[in-house]
């Protein structure tokens, strides 16, 4: 009898004779090629280590052999990510993984050729996992650019097509990955043929198609919600705080102004108020906050109409000249959220109108003008309900100016300022020039228009000394990304300021960016100009900036693109008769609108112009507000959620739901085969003797895999008797 090799010995020499070539190859690897060295030598260490095992005559999986795909990922993932297409010796690191997994591929469909029963169909599954990773391979190549080339896409189709490709080859890549692993780890404790069971390997193929399905699904959301900078602050009470807006109209405060809230001492409500007055209290020395029982006070209570507890009151002036303003909140937390999710609003419309003289705005209409309500059929963003909330607050009225009001002729006298916000039909000739004749006589005049509109106010924007540049401007870099990414680059932002009256907010608080969508640039014109002008312009945007003048979201040839443009004006005009006239442009219509006025950069601004342009040092802007914003769709929106709730989502879960109550209705019909190789006796027992020989048979057939020295043929010969392949012979 040949006598049998030490099987420590073997292991010893093979893993000698295994790291002496993997660092040989490495080594070489490392000095020729530096970083991509990495690469080769990963996939050299692996192919080596799977060589000899081979060598040894492993008959299926072996540790080295199950790490090539992942090892060849890894390969690929360098040479794209970390040498780089520019490298000389990228095509390397390339060959190198592809090499890898296609070497196991080839192991793969060995095995399938090789194997029978129940091992044959875990090959199967295991190759088509593989197969999955190829596919999401070929998906990325086709998601480059030399890949949507190949596609024949150009322009926005070939972006829209490389996103979903590059979303499609990562998504197919991860349940690839997971069901494969998860499969392998499963196949590796099943050591003979015999021992598969082809139900542990699909559960455990299941177990990695969710982790990988639900690691999508994460990785999703959270694309989605960087995308479109979606945030949500959970805290209840928010409002508790006061806004950068109040706590700056409290500081400006020039007389005392007492605060005075009605509550008992022990008071919820009272708990979540207190905090947002101390704060106001430490703004301002002008400012005092007291805290009074309304049984305890009768008197004060009764002076300024004050039913009960749950009010506050504002105070201004002492005896007969002193002047009161009151709003409740209430004493009961449930009955209260409302009031608390809009105290800062509440508290910034009553301050105003205690500290602050009535003053009016009038709003230029007939020309498709933004409004707060949507008149024109503008979406919910697209609106002025926050800029109107802001200046009701302020204690400031808007008033209509249009055709009928004489703005054909001549602006109302006594008109304090003008507004002309986002017009989409032009003007006419006439009413411009109405506009301009009343800032010469000392008018004020604040102007939101849109580059690439037909709006008519060229003859009062010459007269001031300036005028709209033809085109979008644009950027690459300094853009907000909304889900568009061609038409994106026309949503940009700024934050370069002068000192000027109409950007000191901005520039005291560290220089937010100003937010333009689908904005323009303006231009010094001296040409039509009325004497004496005098045009600063306060906000611009610097280098990376373009004007695309042919809609195409890209920069072409002939479109400029400057060091500088100028994207807000201020103007000053002279006046013999009184005080001089002052108006600002802003190449943007939807500058304050409702998607952009809650920006810091926008609000500032707006707040600014206001107060230069009406003489005021307090206008009020953006509050902090915990109310809820009601969601608005349009027909067939509604239409799209009807049927994906009714049908689209309940199908799928239906036909699933179907095909695994068949499939387990299938599976008990079919009987569980009998074992032959465990033999009852006449007392309804196993055989001792025929279980000891099935075990020693198992035994021995495993010691000979092991040491590699009896063949397979003898290795299945001493099996046991009557084995079934497909369920995994006996056990």
């Amino acid at each position: 009898m040949k006598p049998r090799r030490s099987a420590g010995m073997s292991r010893g020499v093979e893993l000698a004779i295994g790291i002496a070539v993997a660092l040989v190859i490495l080594g070489g690897a490392l000095w020729l090629f530096r970083a991509t060295g990495i690469a080769v030598g990963m996939v050299a260490l692996t192919v080596a280590g799977g060589a000899l095992q081979l060598a040894r005559g492993t008959k299926r999986h072996g540790f080295w052999i199950g790490l090539l795909v992942p090892v060849g990922l890894v390969a690929l993932f360098v040479s794209e990510r970390v040498v780089g297409s520019s490298h000389e010796h990228v095509w390397l690191a390339r060959g190198a993984g592809l090499f890898a997994i296609a070497a196991a591929v080839g192991w793969r469909l060995f095995e399938v050729s090789r194997t029978r029963g129940a091992a044959r169909k875990v090959e199967v599954r295991l190759t088509a996992a593989t197969g999955g990773v190829l596919a999401a391979l070929a998906l990325y190549v086709l998601s480059t650019e030399t890949g949507v080339g190949w596609l024949g896409l150009e322009g926005a189709a070939a972006e829209r097509t490389s996103g979903a490709l590059a979303v499609l080859w990562v998504a197919l890549l991860a349940v690839s990955m997971g069901a494969l692993l998860f499969m392998e780890m499963a196949y590796r404790a099943m050591p003979i043929e015999e021992a598969v069971e082809l139900r542990r390997v699909d559960a455990s193929a299941a177990n990695g198609l969710t982790l990988a399905l639900s690691l999508i699904f994460v990785v999703s959301i959270n694309y989605v919600a960087q995308e479109r900078d979606i945030k949500r602050d959970l805290s209840y009470f928010k409002t508790t705080r006061p806004s950068e807006t109040t706590l700056g109209m409290v500081e400006r405060l020039d007389e005392p102004l007492r605060v005075v809230l009605f509550y008992p001492r022990v008071n919820e409500v009272l708990d979540q108020v207190e905090p947002y007055f101390e704060e106001l209290d430490a703004a301002s020395d002008q400012l005092s906050v007291a805290v009074r029982d309304h049984a305890l006070e009768p008197e004060l209570a009764e002076r300024h109409r004050v039913r009960g507890n749950g009010f506050v009151v504002l105070l201004r002036g002492e005896g007969e000249g002193e002047q009161a303003e009151s709003f409740e909140i209430g004493v009961e937390l449930e009955a209260a959220r409302s009031r608390l999710r809009t105290l800062d609003g509440r508290f910034q419309q009553h301050f105003a109108r205690l500290t602050i003289r009535p003053r009016e705005l009038y709003v230029t209409i007939g020309h498709r003008e933004r409004s707060a309500s949507g008149a024109d059929g503008d979406a919910r963003e697209q609106r002025l309900g926050e800029l109107t909330a802001a200046l009701q607050r302020s204690n400031i009225s808007s008033r209509d100016l249009g055709m009928a009001q004489g703005l054909g002729s001549r602006v109302p006298e006594g008109a304090p300022a003008v507004a002309v916000i986002g017009p989409r039909e032009p003007f006419l000739r006439e009413e411009a020039e109405s506009l301009l004749r009343y800032v010469q006589e000392g008018g004020r005049v604040a102007i939101f228009v849109d580059p690439d509109l037909e709006h008519g106010l060229e003859p009062l924007l010459h007269g001031l000394g300036v005028s709209l540049r033809q085109g979008v401007l644009h950027s690459e870099r300094s853009h907000l990304r909304r889900g568009e990414p061609p038409a994106d680059r026309g949503v940009i932002f700024a934050n370069n300021y002068s000192a000027h009256p109409t950007v000191t907010l901005a520039t005291r608080n560290r220089r937010p960016p100003a937010v333009f969508d689908r904005g323009g640039a303006l231009e010094r014109r001296e040409e039509g100009q009325v004497a004496g002008v005098s045009v600063t312009f306060p906000l611009w945007a610097s280098e990376g900036y373009w004007l695309d003048t042919d809609g195409d979201h890209a920069q072409g040839a002939g479109e400029p693109s400057d060091a500088r443009y100028s994207m807000v004006a201020a103007i000053t005009v002279p006046n013999a008769g009184g005080e001089e006239g002052r108006a600002v442009v802003i190449a943007d219509g939807d500058f304050i609108t409702d998607a952009w006025i809650q920006n810091a950069g926008n609000a500032f601004v707006l707040m600014d112009t206001l107060n230069w342009l009406v003489g005021e040092e307090q206008v009020s802007g953006p509050t902090q507000t915990e109310e809820d914003v009601p969601i608005e769709h349009t027909r067939e929106e509604d239409k799209l959620w009807f049927y994906g709730t009714s049908f689209a989502l309940p199908l799928p879960l239906l036909i699933l739901g179907f095909w695994m109550a068949r499939r387990k209705f299938a599976g008990s019909r079919v009987s569980e085969p009998r074992d032959s190789a465990r033999t009852p006796r006449s007392d309804g027992e196993l055989s001792p003797s025929r279980s000891r020989e099935g075990a020693g048979g198992r035994a021995e057939g495993e010691a000979s895999e092991e040491d590699g020295e009896l063949s397979g043929e003898k290795a299945e010969g001493e099996a046991p008797e009557g084995s079934d392949d497909d369920e995994g012979g006996s056990r």
